[in-house]
């Protein structure tokens, strides 16, 4: 029999973080678009820390499944 057939997983890690990164962007586009588009530097900080973990989370992504 042979042994078990190799099958691509995407890190749930990575996937975690996506799904946070997500909402970080939605919480970032409310900050925003608020006040008449007025950006604060909450917003643009909300921004920058989503994309970092988008990022993150993308990699950890791409590593799982190059790896499989």
């Amino acid at each position: 029999m042979a042994g078990p057939a190799h099958r691509r997983r995407i890190d749930p890690l990575g996937l975690w973080f996506c799904g946070l990164a997500v909402l970080g962007l939605a919480r970032a586009w409310l900050y925003l678009v608020r006040d008449g588009g007025t950006a604060g530097a909450v917003g643009w900080a909300w921004l920058a820390g989503s994309l970092l973990l988008a990022g993150i989370g993308l990699g950890l992504a791409c590593r799982g499944l190059a790896r499989a």
